[in-house]
């Protein structure tokens, strides 16, 4: 320090957003930036139905079920998660290029929006993991369907909120979702035994918060890639 010069004062430690990383605190990283804003803990609620966190925690559930003996429930439940992202996928690509593809007809269809996928996957994880722990889903799948509900209105809400969707979006993505949930009642349904005990019930839920711990913050940029597919289908322009 120069002679004549007073202490230097230290800057206060913010919060700032993270753009990547693992774990729950990956995106609320303590350093010297942006303040901890609202948009800083939308975006953290958000990250809970992103595919970086869906699909390995879908994985490790199928693997709990069947560690559990309910391989045929473990099947029905990968089955109606991947048939849920599967049509969310087939949405998408409809929606990137079906416009330009009317528009080379000489039609002016206008946007077809962006289905939101963060709806549809965490309806149909959230949801699904609801109807899975209550008994005899295929009769009585209300507590999936209103765990689902509330998973697309408040991941479709952070949606709406950090303005990367419409209204339209998150709807089309809750409805998919929903499907989902409903498919995954009636196929674990049929596939469901005797109740669950409490250890096999503890298991699928540490698995649960262990994967979500672990898997928080990792994003699966997935729309890139389906609008570079929907670009290579395009017509050549004359």
């Amino acid at each position: 320090m120069r002679a004549g010069a007073g202490p230097r004062a230290e800057p206060p430690r913010r919060l700032a957003v993270a753009g990547h990383g693992r774990g729950p605190a990956a995106g609320l990283r303590l350093r010297r930036g942006r303040p901890l804003t609202a948009a800083t803990a939308v975006a953290f609620v958000t990250d809970f139905a992103d595919l970086g966190l869906v699909l390995p925690l879908a994985g490790l559930v199928a693997l709990a079920l069947a560690a559990i003996g309910r391989w045929r429930v473990s099947l029905a439940w990968l089955a109606a998660v991947a048939a849920t992202l599967a049509a969310m996928a087939a949405l998408k690509l409809l929606a990137f290029s079906l416009p330009s593809w009317l528009a080379g007809a000489g039609l002016a269809p206008g946007d077809l929006g962006n289905p939101s996928g963060h709806a549809a996957a965490g309806t149909i994880c959230y949801g699904g993991l609801a109807t899975l722990l209550w008994p005899r889903p295929a009769r009585r799948p209300w507590p999936g369907l209103l765990a689902g509900a509330a998973a697309a209105l408040v991941f479709g809400g952070t949606r709406l909120w950090l303005g990367v969707h419409s209204v339209p979006d998150v709807l089309t993505g809750g409805a998919v979702g929903l499907a989902g949930v409903l498919l995954l009642a009636r196929l674990a349904g049929r596939a469901a035994g005797p109740p669950v005990p409490v250890p096999g019930l503890a298991l699928v839920l540490a698995v649960v918060l262990g994967g979500g711990l672990v898997f928080h913050g990792t994003r699966l940029y997935a729309e890139g890639l389906l609008r570079a597919l929907a670009a290579g289908v395009l017509p050549p322009e004359p």
